[in-house]
């Protein structure tokens, strides 16, 4: 079997109950409309929509979400010179990758060492 980890920016086209023409919400919306997560997708629900999260590093919790803002940071932003050309922004998202392969090796380390578990 290979596993694929994926990050992907969901979302709810239902942002309250007013919004849903029978009023209810699916059986399995666990948190209730506007606030996607796994439960979603195994449902293949009508009202879920994503898209893509490129050059994000992020911490999940349970089931895999992401729990706050806290947990993640993407490229870009202030990130970006004003000017800075296409060849330059590529530059940059390397350099930021590079970062992050690095901090998840330092992560991995440090729990080690804070933990005094053996590897």
């Amino acid at each position: 079997m290979t596993i694929k980890h994926l990050l992907l920016e969901l979302y709810c086209s239902q942002n309250s109950i007013e919004d849903e023409g029978s009023g209810e919400k699916p059986p399995y919306c666990k948190h209730g409309f506007g606030e996607p997560g796994y439960h979603c997708f195994e449902n293949n629900c009508k009202h879920i929509g994503f898209t893509y999260a490129p050059n994000e590093v992020a911490f999940s919790a349970e089931f895999g979400e992401v729990p706050d803002s806290d947990a993640w940071i993407g490229f870009g932003g202030e990130m970006v010179p004003y000017d800075a050309d296409e060849a330059k922004i590529s530059e940059l998202k390397k350099i930021w990758e590079d970062i992050c392969r690095k901090k998840i090796h330092e992560a991995y380390d440090e729990y080690f060492k804070k933990t005094g578990i053996e590897k």
